[in-house]
């Protein structure tokens, strides 16, 4: 009877052995972010997880999950506590201080040089810059320019002068807003819209088609084109867990990424239809001509001399493959 007993149990610890097996053996990874269900980046995601979900077999499966602030996320990846993380890199330069050269002030004369100086000069210095910091990047789009947006109107700096505006955390961001005049009051995404609500906040700024998602396009309808700086959308993994999967995951990773160039249409096509429906819904876009962006960079000043005396050594590296970028694309204009 006690042998008959044994053997029971043994072929019961033998089975929960195997059924414990196959659970550890399927990794189920979470992408992480702050966009809303709906959005074009919201899109772009739910891309790339059908992509790796359709080809990785029952070992490997992706999810979504949203973390409403950006610098809690970034932080959560490199720590390992989530797998995968995009934001724009204005987001992620909290975690990883020399990121926030791509979103300074009037760094790019136009879109077309600074999309073919990212692509072919300034990556490869990014991704090193991230894997330092314990990121891959396995992916960037567009996320489109910051501009301004306010509850009455906001044309010139003139207009907003001394007006409780939300500062964002981001250095690059701080620069351009501490020298327009306003009154800042830096703020995490979700006390901004509450901000707003309240009255305690006149505005701030964030791309078009992440800003049409959110609260702030229902209490602060004028959306002004000051097209102060740029978001990068990069797509990052937690590089000790990267390291860890098998080389064809880690190439899946990769692959299933929709294409920069494809991202950065997304990006462009929705801006067009988002514009069209904010205004019928009583919104007011202002788009502002090259002089009337001029005055805002003019009002702003040389903010990138001081912010790189304030960043990590390797934030020079970064920019110096910008002003490197843009000479080869003016060069072969």
């Amino acid at each position: 009877m006690k042998t008959m007993k044994t053997m029971a149990l043994l072929t019961t610890l033998a089975a929960s052995v195997c059924f414990t097996g196959y659970v550890q053996a399927e990794e189920n990874m979470r992408i992480a972010g702050s966009l809303r269900p709906g959005s074009m980046m919201d899109g772009i995601i739910q891309t790339f997880i059908t992509n790796f979900n359709e080809k990785s077999g029952d070992d490997y499966k992706i999810s979504y999950q949203l973390v409403a602030n950006d610098q809690e996320m970034t932080q959560q990846v490199i720590r390992g506590r989530l797998e995968i993380g995009t934001t724009g890199l204005a987001g992620a330069a909290v975690s990883i201080p020399p990121a926030a050269v791509l979103s300074m002030p009037y760094l790019w004369d136009n879109d077309e040089q600074r999309r073919w100086a990212t692509d072919n000069v300034v990556r490869p210095v990014l991704e090193k810059i991230f894997e330092d910091n314990g990121l891959v990047i396995i992916g960037m789009g567009d996320a489109g320019w910051s501009n301004m947006f306010c509850k009455t109107s906001c044309s010139t700096p003139e207009e907003i002068e001394g007006q409780r505006f939300r500062i964002p955390p981001a250095a690059s961001a701080r620069a351009f807003w501490q020298n327009v005049g306003v009154n800042g009051v830096q703020l995490s995404l979700p006390d901004f819209f509450t901000g707003l609500e309240q009255g305690m906040v006149e505005g701030g700024d964030l791309p078009f088609t992440f800003y049409v998602t959110t609260p702030a396009a229902q209490f602060a309808k004028t959306y002004t084109t000051t097209n102060q700086y740029h978001h990068e959308q990069v797509f990052f993994v937690n590089k000790r867990f990267y390291d860890s999967l098998p080389e064809n995951i880690q190439a899946l990773l990769k692959s299933s990424m929709p294409t920069t160039d494809e991202m950065r249409q997304r990006q462009d096509d929705d801006e067009k239809a988002q514009v069209s429906k904010f205004e019928a819904d009583g919104g007011k876009f202002v788009p502002l001509t090259e002089e009337q962006q001029k005055v805002w960079a003019d009002k702003a000043g040389d903010t990138h001399s001081a912010l790189l005396n304030d960043l990590p050594e390797s934030a020079r590296t970064l920019y110096e493959a910008v002003l490197e970028g843009k000479r080869q694309y003016n060069e072969k204009k």
